[in-house]
């Protein structure tokens, strides 16, 4: 009896401390979110105090999110090191940003092309009775290949010169990883707003035809036709891009991390599909895929690429807001947020012909 209850008590301790090391790991994943910090292998070696849940503080939280940043620091601030170690300013700025964006690219489509060959996705498709055919998916890869070689490799090969005389850096110091939680949205806004207007203006009679065509040749978008365009327009609105880092961050690792996340969210645009389960559908105002998915459809508004607000504001989303109030049954909900969640039926056919302002 004596060894029954020491075994007894030895199980018992064990699954105590499997709830508390449980506890631990929930307490600083919670931290981690909250800090937007994306570093899992440096977050496994931050240490706390045993504590439950409840007992968890805001401090703590804190003085966690504070470790964790630090850790996430010194893993980027070693891996730019080696990066600078082996390539020059010249490479860096150039080449290795070409194939940062390639990588970031091609890989953010990759999830969306997997569920197109996937019939049990196909509830979540915004236009499930439309799919691109091989042809079109095979014109738009050469299309965007040969764009990105003759027309963005050249430009990033530029971007060296530019990034010293516009006073960007590469030098070994890297910012505080805390600031990309608030430059990160800003640049979202800034290039949200320039977006809109230069958008808009492309689809003004007197150049629609000869710039913006290239691009709604997809009446029915997938993942990268985002980039799918006119090399006009490729420029263009390249600048928008560099607006926010250039007024608010002036360091390369920013400027790709920035560059990271604009490339998902307009490959997310042209997707095609509305994911009840998408993490984008909690940040308030954001379009979405189908607030972008009803412009390539009707070839009207709305324009913005990121947030509903700027079309609300200036009544170029009128079609959008009726057709999303019909899906839900004559009721229009919450505005400017993006309408979830409405049946993906056809609510307004696409037009016969492009209308043009």
């Amino acid at each position: 009896p004596r060894t029954w209850t020491r075994a007894l008590l030895k199980r018992r301790t064990t699954h105590e401390m499997a709830l508390l090391d449980m506890n631990r790991r929930v307490g600083l994943l919670f931290a981690l979110l909250l800090g937007v910090i994306a570093g899992v292998s440096a977050a496994k070696t931050v240490t706390i105090d045993a504590k439950t849940l409840s007992d968890i503080t805001l401090n703590d939280l804190l003085g966690q999110l504070t470790t964790a940043e630090a850790l996430v620091h010194a893993k980027m601030t070693a891996g730019w090191k080696v990066i600078l170690d082996n390539f020059s300013e010249f490479f860096i700025a150039g080449p290795l940003t070409f194939v940062f964006h390639e990588c970031v690219y091609f890989g953010c489509w990759l999830p969306w092309l997997i569920m197109d060959q996937l019939p049990y996705f196909n509830k979540w498709r915004i236009q499930p009775e439309k799919k691109a055919p091989k042809q079109m998916v095979l014109k738009c890869l050469k299309r965007l290949l040969i764009s990105h070689v003759f027309i963005q490799l050249p430009m990033q090969l530029l971007f060296h010169w530019v990034a010293k005389f516009l006073g960007f850096s590469m030098g070994p110091v890297l910012p505080p990883v805390r600031d990309l939680a608030w430059q990160l949205p800003v640049f979202f806004v800034i290039e949200d707003f320039y977006f809109y207007w230069v958008h808009r203006g492309l689809h003004h009679k007197s150049v629609y035809r000869y710039v913006h065509k290239i691009h709604h040749e997809h009446t029915h978008p997938f993942g990268i036709t985002a980039e799918y365009a006119h090399p006009i327009e490729t420029v263009i609105l390249g600048i928008g891009t560099l607006l926010g880092p250039l007024f608010f961050a002036k360091h390369m690792v920013t400027l790709w991390a920035w560059l990271a996340v604009r490339l998902w969210e307009t490959v997310e645009d042209h997707s095609g599909y509305d994911l009840p389960f998408n993490p984008t559908n909690f940040i308030p105002f954001w379009g979405g895929a189908v607030h972008h998915d009803f412009h390539h459809k009707t070839f009207a508004g709305p324009y913005s690429s990121i947030f509903t607000w700027c079309d609300w504001m200036f009544g170029t989303d009128k079609l959008f807001r009726a057709q999303q109030k019909k899906l839900r049954g004559g009721k229009e909900g919450a505005y400017p947020a993006q309408f979830r969640g409405a049946p993906n039926v056809d609510a307004m056919p696409a037009p016969k012909e492009v209308k043009a302002e």
